[in-house]
């Protein structure tokens, strides 16, 4: 059992208290009642941050209204903007429940909230809200011992003129897992009536493997469903003086059992129930060590109930006839079995013939060494269970038998299509592969490497990526493996206010030779924090002010303070709204562009009126997965650094903070001069000349030249050549707007529209450029003991132990041209000594039949580095 499996079952017996300042609340189920919290929500990952923010909790659900924190989506203040199930580790599951009054985008502007009752069975909240000539009255309800909120809802027509045929009721949105009807399952409908689709109940649920969360909605007529929201609808016509109520129950449970979501309905009702109990196994006799039993009705999926060690047990509403059967991850459902289940009626039902998987076993090599390599398979058609988190999507090739992915799958025939980079240095290649029962099929892909960014001098890393601590679900092996998948010359690491995976992760990434960076994500409720390298995690805080959390990051080795997501509950949404304790520090030095959107457009633009302003901070990239599995944009976006001396930790911070890097969703853009640098003209009338070399595997589209203002000079296209390079003309006046100091920075496209952004080279007037030279000085001691258990059971027992012991000192010197009236030199020198024991996989497969390969891993020494939130 590997160290973070330990820390994991420690968690589980252990109360987790939340983090937020003074308060002693937990999302571990008590016999406390009702709680009512103002302030910042203690539901982990939540959004309610702001000091009037209101969360509401009792044993089994917590809530929180974003009252002074704006709702997604243009959504007014005063709605609910988090949810999560009271269980520890439950994180926050929902991005926003509201009613919209004609279909998705109106809501009411709420204009009264209040607490109306607060007590340990019950509390009542209230708010009033007005659209247009409708007012509308939420009432909230939560009592204790009962796994919902109920919301009543009654709406107005305080106007002269009718409101017709107006699509409106309750939705819920998701920031994890697949939204399900019952009747219909998974998948996108568009604002339609639910009985064109086969929905005749009357709930919806959201689910993922750790909760699921339901929303019943009595009576609704319209239903809008994607993988993401679920929204349920009715058609209305108020006439004025008219008034219309709607009901919605609001339940959560930390497993992803849908049954308990009918079952909790039905109690709503006041209907009957009756229970189904039994084991399920497979065809060979075996117990499903962890699977569901499928309930359909009228031919078509209903719910699900859990197996656990071959057995499981399910309430259904009641008298009901359903149709029922057993499935397990990569299985195929044995045989359906028909029931009718009368109120109180108990009935046995056992499975005992689910149908074992086939086996895939892929090797994957790079055409240009010939040796094995790292990569992500997704995985498409075949069987494809009701329960998306029983379907086998995503893949990835061991960690430590480089290349080799073994898939079971259900008997069927698939699409597995392999990315190495894909996007960035390969496009992705497709294979189909077909399989029986145990059934053991191998086959050989290479992928082509068509880009080495390292033959230039840049290199790649992914610098916001989460392991298994906290609201992420990565184990350490998986977060090293997607990494490497994605192509990138480094391993980075940064979970919530914790550094525990730091050793875990490093033994790992020095097996495979790539190097590691232990960063963390400090993670106060106004803002996160990325900061690397970690060198000395005692000194580090996590909470406090702004110029006490950056100045301990400091003291603790890192070179670079990271504004992470800055509009999404990040440092800009911070500042504009007020929201800093203590104030704005100065002393960051770059912020952070996620996967492409209206925060990251956002982002840039507030990047542009600082470099305006001569402020020299600059971007930044990380993808912010936390899970590899559901999550498979690893390295999307990256940032790629110029490190002429190689792919070194600490030359990696200083090429960030000096902003010697640009960042990529797919395209390479090498500059000369580089970004960061400085070029000094001596008056607005001459021009600057940059060469420009640029890559993209999807070949490009065009370049944009932006200069101060954040205004595009000129925009070249491209073609569609895959490699391009460039002379860009750019006249002085127009980099600096005709002021004495000004910028470039290009955005280079590719053909799908993915886009590379370098960061500024800074233009100058009436200046000599002279050098700076940054000694980086860093020795690392690592005593690393790998020893290997695999057992095959149809082959062999291969053991191989390793002893490592090495002290490395690295010395390299990176030169930059600047503008400076002297000459700067800083010496970073940081030494940090890591014993570690750690289980690596290493054997010969010979297939002969269904493989089981056992890992057994034990971490030791490290309860030293664990930090609570």
């Amino acid at each position: 059992m590997s160290w973070s499996r330990i820390l994991l079952i420690i968690l589980l017996v252990t109360p987790i208290v939340l983090g937020f300042a003074g308060s002693v609340s937990t999302l571990h189920g008590s016999s406390s009642g009702v709680i009512v919290i103002k302030g910042p929500t203690p539901i982990m990952e939540g959004e309610a941050k702001g000091p009037e923010d209101i969360t509401v909790m009792n044993e089994y659900i917590a809530v929180a209204f974003g009252i002074s924190t704006t709702p997604p989506w243009g959504i007014p203040p005063g709605h609910i903007i988090d949810l999560a199930p009271v269980a520890p580790g439950a994180s926050d599951v929902l991005a926003q429940f509201s009613l919209p009054l004609n279909d998705w985008g109106n809501w009411a502007t709420i204009t009264s909230f209040q607490i109306v009752e607060n007590s340990s069975t019950r509390a009542i909240i209230v708010a009033l809200g007005q659209w247009k000539g409708l007012t509308v009255n939420y009432t909230y309800i939560l009592e204790s011992g009962k796994p919902y909120l109920k919301a009543i809802i009654t709406v107005t027509n305080n106007d002269t003129v009718s409101y017709s045929n107006h699509i409106m009721g309750p939705a819920i949105s998701l920031k994890r897992g697949w939204a399900y009807a019952p009747g219909f399952g998974t998948g996108r409908i568009t604002t339609s009536p639910k009985t064109n689709y086969g929905i005749s109940e009357d709930w919806v649920a959201a689910y993922h493997e750790d909760y699921v969360l339901g929303l019943y909605s009595p009576g609704y007529t319209h239903i809008a469903l994607h993988s993401s929201f679920a929204d349920t609808f009715y058609q209305v016509t108020l006439n004025p003086g008219e008034s219309r109520v709607f009901e919605a129950y609001l339940i959560a449970f930390p497993e992803g059992d849908l049954c308990k979501v009918a079952e909790t309905v039905q109690t709503v009702k006041e209907g009957g129930l009756g229970s189904i109990n039994g084991v399920a196994m497979t065809s060979k006799g075996d117990p499903l060590v962890k699977g569901v039993v499928m309930v359909e009705s009228n031919g078509k999926p209903y719910c699900w109930g859990l197996v656990k060690n071959g057995s499981y047990s399910i309430n259904l509403p009641a008298p009901g006839s359903y149709s029922v059967f057993a499935l397990a991850k990569a299985h195929a459902p044995g045989t359906r079995q028909n029931i009718t289940v009368a109120p109180g009626e108990a009935l046995e039902l056992n499975f005992t013939d689910v149908i074992p998987p086939g086996r895939v076993v892929l090797t994957v090599f790079r055409n240009d060494t010939g040796e094995p390599t790292d990569a992500r398979i997704l995985v498409s058609g075949g069987y494809v269970p009701p329960v998306m988190y029983l379907a086998v999507t995503t893949v990835y090739t061991d960690v430590y038998n480089v290349g080799l992915a073994i898939i079971d799958l259900a008997p069927g025939t698939y699409n597995l299509t392999i990315d190495k980079g894909a996007g960035f240095i390969t496009t992705a290649k497709t294979i189909s592969v077909t399989v029986a029962s145990e059934q053991v099929v191998e086959a050989n892909v290479t992928v082509e490497i068509l880009f080495k960014p390292s033959d230039e001098g840049w290199y790649m890393v992914d610098l916001h990526h989460h392991s298994d601590w906290m609201d992420g679900r990565t184990p350490p092996h998986l977060l090293v493996a997607a990494q490497l998948a994605s192509g990138v010359d480094f391993v980075f690491v940064s979970d919530h206010d914790y550094v525990g995976n730091c050793p875990v992760i490093q033994a790992i990434a020095q097996a495979r030779n790539v190097p590691f960076i232990c960063g963390v994500e400090i993670s106060p409720d106004w803002a996160h924090f990325n900061v690397y390298p970690v060198v000395n995690a005692s000194k580090l805080v996590y909470r406090g002010t702004m110029r006490e959390i950056i100045t301990a990051a400091r003291a603790a080795g890192a070179i670079v303070v990271r504004a992470n997501h800055p509009y999404i509950g990040g440092l800009f949404i911070a500042q504009e709204m007020n929201n800093i304790p203590g104030g704005y520090y100065e002393d960051w030095d770059a912020a952070e562009l996620g996967p492409w959107g209206t925060n990251a457009q956002k982002t840039l633009t507030k990047m542009f009126s600082l470099w305006d302003l001569n402020i020299r901070k600059y971007l930044t990239a990380g993808s912010d997965v936390h899970d590899v599995i559901m999550q498979t944009y690893t390295g999307k976006p990256r940032v790629v650094a110029y490190l002429p001396n190689g792919p070194h930790p600490v030359s990696l911070a200083l090429a960030e903070k000096y902003g010697r890097t640009f960042i990529s969703y797919g395209p390479f853009i090498f500059s000369n001069p580089l970004p960061g640098s400085t070029i000094g003209v001596a008056s607005l009338s001459e021009n600057i000349t940059l060469k420009v070399k640029l890559f993209s595997v999807l070949g490009l589209s065009k370049i944009e030249v932006y200069g101060k203002g954040g205004r595009i000079i000129q925009t070249i296209p491209l073609g569609s050549a895959v490699s391009k390079t460039l002379e860009i003309t750019v006249p002085a006046s127009m980099a600096t707007n005709g002021t004495e100091s000004g910028y470039i920075v290009l955005i280079a496209y590719d053909a799908s529209n993915n886009r590379a952004i370098n960061n500024p080279i800074w233009v100058d007037l009436n200046t000599q450029p002279v050098t700076t030279t940054i000694t980086e000085t860093v020795t690392n001691t690592q005593t690393v003991t790998i020893t290997n258990t695999v057992t095959d059971t149809l082959t062999a027992t291969a053991t191989v132990t390793k002893t490592i012991t090495e002290a490395t000192t690295y010395s390299t010197t990176l030169t930059t041209t600047e503008i400076s009236e002297t000459t700067k030199t800083t010496t970073y020198t940081f030494t940090s000594t890591y014993t570690t024991e750690k289980v690596l996989t290493q054997t010969d497969y010979v297939i002969t039949g269904v493989t089981a390969v056992v890992f057994l891993a034990i971490g030791l020494g490290l309860s030293r580095l664990l930090f609570k939130r």
